[in-house]
């Protein structure tokens, strides 16, 4: 029997370490596609992971952490994207990741100028909510299909996330165009 989030947040919260060993497992793999962008090997991933689970149970266990708009498995991704961008960051291979959307990137690490036209993307792209900014970026970035973009994420099925993304574009859209 599949267990609910709720039902599995109860249970970290009590220090279940069984149910610690089911989050473990159901998400690891899927972590390891969604970090696979990173120019990280799989082990550096692997050890990224599970430093992510041991943050996420102690914010159950020790904060008594309640996820109430949130999926346990976008709240554990949050923690290894961030932990990602940390050894990033150590390692000297990106400045200031968190800071700057992948659009432009390629362009910094190519040690380009970004034009006038990326430059006022980026600045809209920024005001555009967290959730809006990932399913861009999977979308037309990473260039996953919906239905990838389903198993990776929150979205409880593909219609979903295409009312989301059509929502998030058009915003990005006004806002472009606002500043034009």
């Amino acid at each position: 029997m599949e267990n609910s989030d709720t039902e599995w947040q109860q249970r970290l919260r009590q220090d279940d370490k069984k149910a610690l060993a089911e989050v473990y497992k159901k998400y690891r793999e899927a972590f390891v596609v969604y970090a696979r962008r990173f120019s990280l090997n799989r082990e550096e991933l692997l050890d990224i992971y599970q430093d992510a689970v041991i943050a996420m149970h102690q914010n159950f266990v020790m904060k008594q952490l309640y996820l109430e708009n949130t999926a346990i498995k976008t709240y554990l991704f949050g923690i290894g994207k961030y932990m990602i961008f940390s050894r990033l960051r150590e390692v000297a291979k990106v400045e200031e990741v968190a800071e700057i959307p992948d659009e432009i990137v390629e362009v910094i690490w190519e040690k380009e100028s970004p034009t006038e036209e990326q430059r006022k993307l980026s600045h809209c792209f920024g005001q555009l909510s967290p959730s809006c900014q990932e399913i861009l970026k999977m979308f037309y970035y990473r260039g996953l299909r919906v239905k990838e973009i389903v198993e990776l994420s929150h979205y409880k099925d593909e219609n979903t996330v295409k009312s989301h993304k059509s929502r998030c574009l058009k915003k990005l859209v006004q806002l472009v165009n606002k500043v034009s």
